[in-house]
């Protein structure tokens, strides 16, 4: 056996050595001798000391990315989007002049900009994190592709580019996968290309691996654009890094990394061949699994709204547990329309008092907030008289997916993500209370369903792009945002875009903003 020892060499120096010795006996068992061996392992001490401190750092910083992801996306988004929302409130005020009109719509540029930095900052963030969850599903891969080709063509078009879709015979119509990361993946090549070609042409093609047992998608988007230098080609995938000359770089660099850990994430591949001045081709190989028709989900074309309560029900006592003004407001509103008496606590220790006093049926429970938080809030009502009873639900405005048995483990029933579709709440209730709504059947949205060009004419030229972005990402959070954004602009647009939207119908609106753009000027400041 193998004894590890710290010895002192004649010259001072400590040395970590294994020491093993042996008895030798003869023939009458009497002991003969001892043989006794130490080998140094000091440089493979030094060697495992410096791996396992190089771990415990790795382990700390991932630890703080995640604190991070936390802290930052509530701690900056939710601000952002009211300044964005209250800076678009005030610049159709009639009683503010154009120098204020002017100055508010430099804000609202500039919120609109910085909240796109950090949400690409706080995915990549998340990705090296090792946050990002996968989420495969059967889906109709052929739809998804003529979806972000007909999305893109209005862009193309714009700066007077071809947009084609060369689709393999071969390509299965219907994958499991994870769509929503694909189609970033796609949409973030293919708007790559668009930016950086003045001229001619920009083609997805989309195909398999051909000779190989297991389906693997080939996803190629080639342009005829500036083209990426031999050097550049090396960094070009890497986070914060912008290649190309000073005046072009835009943005934070993180676009083409994020896809990169994508494809790696669904287990594929991506690489680059370009010439300068001549155009670029990027090509990621995918694996994917084949799946039937009738695994996938059909799309709804009629969406309903919530109208009101349905007759004969209790009465249903709600708390709004929220330090954010803004949030609590939209809430409460959403609430009382549809019927529900509400009542808001500003803080966790304001909610742990009103509760013992108001008994409401169902809580809704925000994580961050000063003086006590959700969590601590959720504990102290649970041991409270009747505290057991109440539904109480999370809901928070952090970019990583929640760890959902910790929400569970301090007694929360559940949890809505922020921004929040309001048949998100209304579902969540249902859920767990068993109330039942009135509804307000909604127009269909397929192709013939009109979204009015006119109105959204109406909308601040920043709102417009922003949301044309959204749609063509297929952010769904970032969507919510702006959805709550036109909400405060124009309230009856907003229900029509929401028929839409709701039902990932997003063409409809896309080719109306092009003709808002085109057909009506930019309302007077």
């Amino acid at each position: 056996v193998d004894y590890p020892l710290a010895i002192r060499h004649r010259n001072g120096a400590v040395m970590d050595v294994l020491y093993n010795a042996s008895v030798y006996r003869d023939e009458s068992g009497a002991v003969a001798g001892v043989f006794a061996a130490a080998r140094d392992i000091t440089e493979r001490k030094r060697a495992e000391d410096e791996l396992r401190r190089a771990k415990d750092q790795a382990e700390a910083a991932n630890r703080a990315k995640s604190v991070f992801l936390a802290t930052m996306s509530h701690e900056l988004r939710t601000p952002l989007n009211a300044i964005l929302g209250f800076s678009d409130l005030m610049r159709n005020d009639p009683d503010i002049t154009d120098g204020q009109r002017e100055n508010l719509e430099i804000i609202n540029r500039s919120g609109g900009h910085l909240l796109s930095l950090i949400n690409d900052v706080l995915d990549m963030a998340k990705i090296e994190a090792g946050r990002v969850v996968m989420e495969i599903k059967p889906f109709d891969l052929g739809a998804l592709a003529l979806d972000i080709t007909n999305m893109l063509r209005v862009r193309a078009e714009e700066k007077g580019l071809r947009l084609t879709l060369d689709q393999s015979h071969e390509l299965p119509r219907f994958i499991k996968g994870d769509q929503d990361k694909l189609r970033l993946v796609i949409v973030n090549l293919v708007n790559n290309a668009i930016k950086y070609t003045n001229h001619g042409e920009v083609i997805l093609r989309m195909g398999i691996q051909p000779e190989v047992e297991d389906i693997r998608l080939i996803i190629e988007v080639e342009d005829t654009g500036v083209g990426v230098s031999q050097e550049d080609q090396a960094d070009i995938f890497k986070p914060f890094v912008q290649v190309g000359k000073p005046a072009t770089q835009k943005g934070t660099g993180l676009g083409l990394a994020i896809v990169k850990e994508y494809v790696q994430l669904m287990g594929g591949r991506i690489g680059v061949e370009s010439v300068l001045d001549k155009g670029s081709l990027f090509r990621a190989i995918i694996p994917a699994t084949s799946a039937e028709e009738g695994e996938v989900a059909a799309p709804q074309s009629v969406t309903a709204q919530v109208a009101g309560l349905e007759p004969g029900q209790p009465r249903y006592r709600i708390m709004i547990v929220e330090d954010q003004q803004e949030n609590w407001l939209l809430l409460r509103r959403l609430l009382e329309d549809a019927g529900f008496e509400v009542k808001v606590a500003a803080n966790g220790e304001e909610a742990v008092k009103m509760f013992q006093s108001y008994r409401p049926g169902f809580i809704w429970m925000d994580r961050r907030m000063p003086v006590m938080d959700g969590l601590e809030a959720t504990r102290r009502i649970r041991a409270l008289d009747g505290g057991k009873d109440v539904k109480i639900v999370a809901v928070t405005a952090s970019a990583l997916t929640e760890d959902r048995a910790e929400i569970l483990s301090i007694g929360m029933d559940d949890f809505v993500r922020k921004p929040y579709r309001p048949m998100e709440i209304f579902d969540c209730m249902a859920k767990h209370l068993g109330v039942r709504y009135v509804y307000k059947q909604t127009a269909p949205t397929g192709v013939g369903a009109l979204v009015p060009a006119a109105e959204l004419a109406g909308l601040p030229a920043t709102l417009r792009r922003e949301l044309a972005d959204g749609l063509i990402l297929g952010n769904v959070e970032r969507l919510a945002e702006l959805m709550t954004r036109v909400e405060r602009q124009d309230a009856a647009l907003a229900k029509s875009l929401a028929r839409h939207i709701n039902s990932f119908n997003y063409l409809p609106i896309l080719k109306a903003l092009e003709t808002s753009e085109t057909n009506f000027k930019e309302p007077a400041p």
